[in-house]
């Protein structure tokens, strides 16, 4: 049994354990055995002789060498940084930030706050938020998991502009929604939307903008997409931005109870995202972020599609050849009815 040296480079609890786990692997359960083999196995010099375990970990604490174990790692947390970015290994990060800490003693959880503010301060984004949600948390391990929230959140969260591109997939048939040079041949007559291929192309691409910058926003939080904003959604390949036609049919089920939805360049319908009963409950955040599940509404309608396609006539081909098909697209259409599992869509970022 290999036994390691007590050189006070660990802490005393976690030495002391670790002695007490290889005595048991090898059957020593007394605690005079147990003790003795520790003392056994100390390189310092301490001023009273113990004769429990306690009065080990106590004598161990006392001594001038524990202070320096515990400076020598609040110097090492001090100059830890995170530098993972979007990519970084958040949970190692923080398993190295919490032993770091255990082994200092920092047991206060404002210090502790206070220390993994300053691991990522050219970030904005994190440095404003982590502050707010740990304002009032007094638990460390909640601390902890905030700032993996928040890492979590910088990388997810949605953007405004044509510079930030996302994709919004229909969850129940699989397709993106889309849009595309062609026209309506009934109703409005304006550029088609649908939900698309199941694989992203060109066509499946959107950016957001705002209607009117919430003033009361703060200035971090600007070009972040918001739940309670209210957004143009436009086709980033046509740059015609989604409208809803109460007065158009839809173009597959044919009456006024489901409204036509369409691109146009001059007319823009003002929607606001709604998370679904299905999205994770650990999204507690006000940002829209990849992967949240949503309903994507307008004052009067929220969006739909199903598994009910139209046709338009393919009418490229100038000599009127028999091998042009038409093009077949799956229906979104705008509804006021109970939403349902049809109505649910999920955000990527590209």
């Amino acid at each position: 049994m290999e036994i390691p040296k007590y050189n006070a480079t660990v802490h005393p609890d976690e030495w002391i354990k670790d002695v007490q786990t290889k005595c048991l692997i090898h059957k020593i359960r007394q605690e005079r055995d147990v003790l003795q083999i520790c003392k056994l196995n100390i390189t310092i010099n301490l001023t009273t002789e113990p004769t429990t375990i306690g009065e080990l970990t106590e004598g161990l604490k006392a001594h001038p060498t524990f202070d320096i174990f515990k400076n020598s790692c609040k110097e090492k947390l001090e100059k830890m940084k995170y530098e993972g970015g979007e990519g970084g290994n958040t949970a190692e990060f923080l398993a190295e930030f919490r032993s770091l800490c255990n082994n200092a003693e920092i047991t206060n959880p404002r210090e502790v706050r206070s220390r993994l503010l300053r691991t990522y301060p050219s970030h904005e984004f994190f440095r404003n938020e982590f502050s707010n949600r740990t304002s009032d948390i007094t638990s460390i391990d909640e601390i902890f998991r905030l700032y993996s929230e928040v890492i979590a959140d910088s990388s997810k969260v949605i953007k405004y502009g044509p510079e930030f591109l996302i994709a919004i997939k229909h969850l129940e048939t699989g397709r993106y929604l889309s849009s595309c040079e062609v026209n309506y041949e009934t109703g409005s007559q304006r550029q088609v939307i649908f939900a698309g291929e199941k694989i992203l192309n060109d066509n499946c691409w959107w950016y957001l903008t705002c209607e009117v910058p919430d003033p009361h926003k703060k200035e971090y939080q600007k070009n972040k997409v918001l739940y309670e904003d209210k957004v143009y959604l436009t086709h980033n390949k046509t740059k015609a931005t989604i409208s809803l036609s109460k007065f158009s049919m839809a173009p597959a089920t044919g009456h006024l109870e489901y409204s036509e939805v369409h691109c146009f360049e001059f007319a823009y319908s003002v929607f606001h995202f709604v998370k679904t009963d299905q999205t994770n409950e650990d999204n507690t955040t006000p940002y829209l972020k990849a992967r949240d599940r949503v309903y994507i509404r307008t004052t009067n309608y929220v969006l739909r599609s199903h598994d009910v396609n139209f046709m338009i006539e393919n009418k490229k081909d100038d000599n009127g050849s028999s091998d042009v098909k038409p093009y077949i697209f799956q229906e979104v259409v705008g509804h006021k009815e109970k939403v349902g599992k049809d109505d649910e869509w999920l955000i990527e970022k590209k």
